[in-house]
């Protein structure tokens, strides 16, 4: 017991030992930005961060009132979080803010918790976004972020098209003018809505706006970027609803933002957290919750953003940023800061070239929140609808889901599995389900590792033995890829029809092509030994390669099977493990001359002969 506790303390003390040495994240990467950044950079990312302000504003208040929150904390965690996280971050890669799946996830939390009024929720919103940040940035510390690299592209593709999906069926009623409230509807249901508005449909003028904009949006984006097409579209959607009256026609209605920036008008709700034992307690599930979707979230979009730009992008970097912003946004009343795919993906396509860009996207939303509000009011909400429509279409990217759908079965089975759960569940529940469909692929893959059994014949002779002939008296087992958890019991059912022939006196166990074993495999080969010795015979493992042999004196298996049957792997001289073990097994059985001359194994995809001499046998 204590022998076993002292190695708990020592790897402990090796890890923390680990941690100390891993590379930090940059304290404020910014500064680089800033002294690299001239003229034309500066007037670039002035233009995306308006560009990509304008659609930020009313999706901001859109996801607060999603999470159940008052409006103000959409537009303080927009603001806020563009402007922190890229300070820390020193990435152009990622748009910090609210999102569609930590909204949801924020209002699934506050259920839990019992707070069922936007005070209740405002109140504890501070507390949980202080531990969020203290998880990122322990997570950025220790550089687990890399988890994320085990998420699939596959996984990221299908999240990614369905969340497009799920942001397009949010804004198309406003796009096309359907009154009522679709927060909650999917997009077959908002298109059924839509049909059944018959004629009426064609007579609403907010889709005749939508379609405008749409129209002018694609037409400047191809002599001018979509930065500045961005600009004049929307310019000429506010000109054409302030001609056609359309602002006073449609109070009260999807057609114009002056009743959310009213609401948000009303000034900032800011409220200090609370750090009792009770209340930290109760928010560290959701906390942490919080802190994995953000990292998986941030790192995908970042990672998708490096993909189109050619940008490198240091994960461990972004998450520190996102640590930072959600900090900053629990003491300026903001909502939780996550990586939108929307405002990433425009922020790239409008012309971004440093973290400047979302830095002066973050100063104009808290400028026109707290300044300019009334005249925000004045742009038509079912214009900034069709641009972030036709953001969702072109991040969805038809060409790589065609690609992942056409490859095969498996990557079908996993893009399909996650599209539709992302349609029908919270987005981070889909993340989760379609990483662990392609671990269970991956996992039933490397499952079955491939075990063939030699022994030798009466003239000495080394053979391949076929199934169901019994030995005589030596059986070596060459094992060949993964003994992980999940190949336990393939490799058991080997161990087993071998240890069960009755002439069967010394068994070999060849790891030298085995990977990956555990716990599980250590304990089925201290049964085999015990088993074995029953018996009287004999255990030997041999070609131990030394993270093998590491395990195997870890765990007592050395002191189990006996030293002398234990034959580690000599990377100076490959065939003398084998040798060795075959003069062991030799002396065991009782009998014959030790068999010195072995070499190599044959490569698996080359026939083998039906037997050899045990000089000329490569084993």
């Amino acid at each position: 017991m204590l022998k076993g506790l002292i190695g708990i303390a020592a790897d402990l003390l090796q890890l923390l030992r680990r941690a100390a040495g891993m590379p930090r994240p940059a304290a404020m990467p910014v500064w680089g930005v800033i002294a690299r950044c001239d003229g034309p950079t500066l007037r670039a990312d002035v233009l995306a961060g308006l560009s990509v302000a304008l659609l930020a504003f009313p999706m901001s208040m859109a996801f607060a009132m999603k999470a159940g929150l008052p409006v103000w904390s959409g537009l303080a965690g927009c603001a806020v979080a563009a402007v922190v996280a890229p300070l820390f971050s020193g990435s152009a890669n990622l748009a910090a803010g609210p999102t569609n799946a930590s909204a949801a996830l924020l209002l699934g939390s506050f259920a839990a918790l019992g707070a069922v009024t936007p005070e209740m929720r405002a109140s504890a919103l501070p507390t949980l976004l202080v531990m969020t940040g203290v998880f990122l940035l322990l997570a950025a510390w220790l550089r687990l972020g890399g988890f994320a690299d085990f998420v699939p592209r596959t996984v990221i593709s299908a999240y990614v098209a369905a969340a497009a999906l799920r942001v397009i069926a949010m804004q198309l009623p406003p796009a096309l003018g359907l009154p009522g409230e679709y927060a909650d509807e999917t997009l077959p249901e908002v298109l059924w809505s839509a049909a059944q508005s018959g004629r009426q449909l064609f007579l609403s003028m907010d889709l005749w706006l939508a379609v405008l904009t749409a129209s002018a949006y694609l037409g400047l984006r191809r002599r001018h970027g979509p930065g500045k097409a961005i600009l004049g579209a929307v310019a000429l959607a506010t000109v054409f609803a302030a001609l056609g009256q359309n602002v006073a026609a449609n109070q009260g209605s999807h057609g114009d933002l002056v009743r959310y920036v009213g609401a948000a008008a009303q000034g900032p709700l800011l409220r200090s957290p609370e750090f009792s034992l009770r209340t930290l307690s109760t928010l560290f599930s959701p906390a942490l919750a919080l802190a994995v979707l953000v990292i998986i979230e941030g790192t995908a979009n970042a990672r998708a953003s490096a993909l189109r730009t050619g940008r490198a992008s240091d994960l461990h970097q972004e998450t520190y940023g996102l640590g930072m912003a959600n900090l900053a946004c629990a003491f300026t009343g903001g909502m939780a800061a996550s990586g939108s795919i929307t405002r990433s993906a425009l922020n790239v396509a409008s012309g971004a070239r440093t973290a400047l860009a979302s830095v002066f996207c973050g100063l104009t939303v808290l400028a026109v929140a707290l300044l300019a509000g009334k005249w925000v009011g004045l742009v038509p909400l079912s214009c900034l609808a069709a641009l972030v429509i036709i953001a969702e279409v072109e991040l969805a990217n038809l060409a790589v889901v065609r690609i992942i759908l056409q490859s095969g079965p498996q990557d079908r089975t996993v893009f399909l599995s996650t599209f539709v759960t992302a349609l029908v569940a919270p987005l981070d529940v889909a993340i989760f389900f379609g990483t662990a469909v392609a671990v269970a692929f991956y996992l039933k893959r490397t499952s079955r590792p491939d075990v063939v059994e030699y022994d030798f014949g009466e003239e000495g002779e080394l053979r391949e033995r076929p199934a169901g002939r019994a030995s005589t008296g030596i059986s070596i087992l060459h094992v060949e890829g993964s003994l992980h958890f999940g190949a336990t019991q393939a490799f058991h059912d080997h161990l087993r029809r071998a240890s069960s022939d009755p002439n069967l006196k010394v068994m070999v166990v060849k790891f030298r092509e085995a990977l990956h074993l555990d716990a599980n495999g250590v304990l089925l080969l201290r049964d085999l030994a015990e088993t074995l010795r029953q018996g009287g015979r004999h255990l030997i493992l041999c070609e131990a390669k030394p993270e093998t042999m590491a395990i195997f004196v870890n765990a007592g298996l050395v002191d189990q099977v006996g030293a002398e049957n234990v034959i580690p792997w000599e990377e100076a001289n490959p065939t003398a493990a084998l040798a060795k073990a075959v003069r062991r097994a030799k002396e065991l059985a009782g009998g014959g001359e030790a068999v010195l001359h072995v070499v190599t194994a044959p490569h698996p995809e080359l026939p083998r002969p039906a037997s050899a001499s045990a000089d000329d046998w490569q084993i």
